[in-house]
């Protein structure tokens, strides 16, 4: 839905220590309060997302796979290839490992039901 549909506003009234959990969790999900709050109402529970250094890092991570990969290809060095594929496979285990640690930081966030819908 366009934000030209939304038209219409809803105020609440919520704590300071509120706004700001509010404010962070949103911020974690990188989205907007508004859309944070509107996906909540509509029991859709908003993905909390990695920081965008650990983002970055990854993606250094895959570059260096590729290039590792590219460079196995072109070797017919058997002692190279076996080189790029031990490297190969420690870096997807840091990526594996990276992703399992994310999980315990970052859990999903709860969206509570009153049971009343």
């Amino acid at each position: 839905m366009t934000n030209r549909q939304r038209n219409l506003g809803i105020n609440i009234r919520v704590t300071p220590e509120e706004k700001k959990k509010i404010e962070r969790n949103a911020r974690k999900c990188r989205l907007n309060v508004s859309e944070y709050l509107r996906q909540i109402a509509m029991k859709v529970v908003p993905k909390e997302l990695p920081a965008k250094e650990i983002e970055d890092s990854f993606l250094r991570i895959n570059e260096v796979i590729r290039t590792v990969s590219d460079l196995k290809r072109q070797s017919p060095d058997p002692v190279t290839q076996k080189f790029c594929d031990e490297i190969y496979a420690d870096l997807l285990r840091i990526m594996v490992e990276t992703l399992q640690l994310m999980r315990h930081i970052y859990p999903k966030p709860e969206v509570k039901s009153d049971g009343n819908d």
